[in-house]
């Protein structure tokens, strides 16, 4: 994949843990991460500091509304 998508799937992984991502951006997510290493090694490393933060900072992660993981 060229490396603009990669930036912008990135991007979108990093937005989606702040608001709602539309259908198109979930779409566009979903096709890319199966065909790239690096995009979805970025949303594991993402989803590992998430949770860190969270245990650190006694939130359960059930008590956040609104995440797609």
């Amino acid at each position: 994949m060229p490396m603009g998508k990669c930036k912008n799937i990135t991007r979108l992984l990093s937005d989606a843990l702040d608001r709602s991502l539309s259908t198109g951006e979930w779409v566009a997510i979903r096709l890319h991460l199966p065909t790239c290493s690096g995009c979805r090694n970025y949303r594991k490393q993402i989803r590992l500091l998430r949770e860190a933060a969270h245990t650190m900072s006694g939130i359960s992660m059930s008590d956040t509304a609104g995440s797609d993981d």
